[in-house]
């Protein structure tokens, strides 16, 4: 896992001119066969998006061994015969609770690739451990996921979801699902 620093995006005012060949260039591509086709939707289930571990049975914030939030990032497809190759960037973020004495928190998340009709294709989960060094009490991180989707005669990207979300036990959804 890599980490990494987000710098803010810099906006600038198009003039008219870029405007209307901009326009006209998207125009000129409508029809065009190498256009760019489309990646699945990546959906982040919101019960599964956050995970607080616990130490022992405690709940108080003494016992928080780590939080961390994931997220999707870039999405990127590549298309080939009949198969779509999606390449995705997952971002976690970890904060070190009061009850973590060794500095790490073993995070496990899944990826999982489903039909428009939510058909459950392929799931996988991955386990990352994410170390707080030195004095640091956060951390985030990204990792890049690869799957390659097979695709029928006249389907492309929309067809498909990919879901994203922690792997949590019962009593950690319960807990998402109490503390909205």
């Amino acid at each position: 896992m890599k980490a990494y620093r987000t710098r803010p995006a810099l906006f600038r005012k198009p003039s008219l001119g870029i405007a209307l060949a901009a326009v006209a260039l998207l125009a000129a591509c409508a029809g065009d066969e190498d256009a760019p086709r489309p990646c699945p939707e990546v959906v982040l289930l919101s019960d599964a998006s956050k995970q607080v571990k616990f130490s022992g049975q405690g709940r108080d914030l003494t016992d928080v061994l780590f939080e961390a939030e994931i997220e999707p990032g870039r999405v990127v497809c590549e298309y080939d015969d009949n198969t779509v190759d999606v390449d995705l960037q997952v971002r976690v973020v970890a904060s070190r609770g009061p009850a973590n004495s060794d500095r790490l928190a073993n995070i496990n998340y899944f990826v999982a690739v489903a039909r428009a009709d939510q058909t459950v294709l392929a799931r996988e989960s991955f386990d990352i451990a994410i170390p707080f060094p030195g004095n640091r009490t956060r951390v985030s991180g990204l990792e890049e996921i690869g799957q390659i989707i097979p695709l029928s005669q006249g389907e492309d990207g929309r067809d498909y979801r990919v879901y994203l979300g922690f792997d949590l036990t019962p009593e950690e959804l319960q807990f998402n699902r109490a503390n909205r």
